[in-house]
């Protein structure tokens, strides 16, 4: 019976943008753009080495 959970090694990701509280409140719509690049490359790398 599957349970939907992951099997074998789980590694979790955590990532920062340095600054990036302080880029919020000074510039939130360049902190969104910023942060929709980050998430793709993060999402590539991950997706481009089978995670």
């Amino acid at each position: 019976m599957s349970t939907g959970r992951p099997s074998g090694t789980v590694t979790f990701l955590f990532t920062d943008i340095e600054g990036s509280t302080r880029l919020w409140e000074e510039r939130p719509d360049e902190m969104r753009a910023a942060l929709a690049v980050h998430d793709a490359v993060v999402r590539d790398s991950i997706e481009a080495h089978g995670g």
